[in-house]
């Protein structure tokens, strides 16, 4: 019966020191989750997200304090465009050239303006089709892409010429252009 008696105190005992450790960890956990703590915790967030915005807020005022560079940049440039007046004549030479130059044939080049809202500027659109082989096309669109005056190829289309009466190894490239010329 003693044996049973020491069982029962040890237990006990056991008992009562996980009850002990379960009121420090509660302890522990209020002062964890305590009002002071969430404060400092929320202070700490707030102070990264008002130093974020303050970062936010500088590099839009560099950026601001850089436009009128940038306007005056834009300015420049358009005065290196072309002027209207001989934009046409002075493209279509470039492109014969170009294509003469590389032993392509010019098929067919149309042309389709518009005036750029805001600008004093004028949108030449161009629909371009030239023959030729690979090595050409890629020389004439080197030739146009180091250009002085300004080309920008907005589509590509490549077709085997060999349906048509092209040679063989001929291809036939269609472009879409755009360039920009001065209003006079």
């Amino acid at each position: 019966m003693g044996n049973f008696q020491t069982k029962k105190q040890v237990i006990i005992a056991g008992l009562a020191v996980l009850l002990l450790a379960d009121i420090a960890l509660i302890y522990f956990n209020s002062k964890l989750s305590s009002p002071a703590n969430n404060r400092q915790l929320m202070l700490t967030t707030q102070t990264r997200q008002l130093a974020l915005v303050k970062a936010d807020v500088e590099r839009a005022s560099r950026i601001r304090s850089t436009i009128p560079d940038i306007l005056k940049k834009f300015d420049q440039f358009e005065g290196t465009l072309l002027p209207a007046s001989q934009g046409y004549s002075v493209i279509s030479q470039e492109l014969d050239e170009y294509a003469h130059d590389t032993h392509l044939i010019v098929e067919s080049v149309q042309y389709q303006h518009k005036d750029v809202s805001g600008r004093n500027l004028t949108e030449l659109n161009m629909e371009a089709s030239v023959s030729g082989d690979y090595y050409g096309i890629v020389n004439f669109l080197n030739h146009l892409q180091r250009s002085k005056n300004v080309y920008i190829v907005d589509a590509l289309t490549v077709d085997s010429a060999e349906s048509g009466h092209g040679a063989t190894g001929t291809l036939r490239v269609s472009l879409h252009l755009r360039t920009y010329f001065r209003k006079a």
